[in-house]
Parts: structure tokens; sequence; C-alpha cells
């Protein structure tokens, strides 16, 4: 009775042994495995490829409100809703909340979302280095 315990233990672990050695690295194959994609994935990637910090693109004046109008930063928040928009499930209302984190950070209107993402995709029609850093961003987010 022994004996039968020990060989079925022994068989056990080879066949445990065979599927470790059968497993692919996807990796190695240059696939990857689907993972799920986030606002805060995307917030970092687009922040990553553009060279820019949170502070400097989302910028509010304490004073009056008024947001960071400079036109490179403004780029990267429509890059970063367009990339909301079309990688995720979110709502328009959802993408607008962005969240530093963890804390909500700053409200954008339903319609900010989408003159956003209407914007980006102009811009990318028209301009290649747009275009080369939107696929930068989904490279970064190996899509």
């Amino acid at each position: 009775m022994e004996q039968i315990r020990e060989r079925i233990k022994k068989r056990a672990e080879l066949i445990a042994k065979m599927e470790r050695l059968q497993k692919v690295d996807l990796n190695a194959l240059g696939e990857y495995e689907p993972r799920l994609i986030t606002k805060e994935i995307i917030l970092k990637g687009v922040l990553r490829c553009s060279r820019r910090d949170f502070d400097s693109v989302f910028w509010r004046h304490k004073a009056n409100g008024k947001v960071n109008r400079i036109r490179n930063n403004v780029k990267i928040r429509q890059m970063y809703f367009y990339f909301c928009k079309r990688l995720t499930n979110d709502s328009l209302k959802e993408i607008g909340k962005v969240k530093n984190g963890g804390k909500l950070f700053q409200l954008y209107d339903h319609t900010t979302v989408i003159h956003a993402v209407r914007s980006h995709e102009n811009l990318i029609e028209s301009y290649k280095s747009e275009k080369k850093l939107s696929d930068s961003v989904m490279q970064y987010l190996r899509l």
C-alpha cells in the first residue's frame, strides 16, 4: 500500500514538472497577456511619454480657479481624454473625473471630454509628431 502511494506521488510530481516545462513564456514570443487598462495607467503612460508631471498638466489657479491653458499642456490633457475614451468603458462623466494619488483632483464636464477627443483626433490626422507621440503611448501601454 505504501509503495502505491509513493508511485502516485512521484507520478504527480512528474506531471507537474511536465506542465511547467510545457508553459510558453509569452514575453519571449513578444506577446503579452491582456491586462485591464485603467485611467491611472493611461495617465501614467501619457505623462511619461510626453515627459511632463501631473501638476504642470492639470494645474488650476488657487485664487480664481482658472485652468492652465498653455497649449502643450492642453494637448496632453486632450490625449489623456482620447485614450480614456478609446480604451476604457467609462462614461464621459467618469472620464472627466481626474484623480491624483487616489484622491479626486479635478472635474471636467462631459462636453470638455468630447471636445478633447475630437481635437486630438484632428491633431493625429494633421500632424505626424502628434501621431508619433500617440503611437509611443500605445507602445507604452503595449496595445
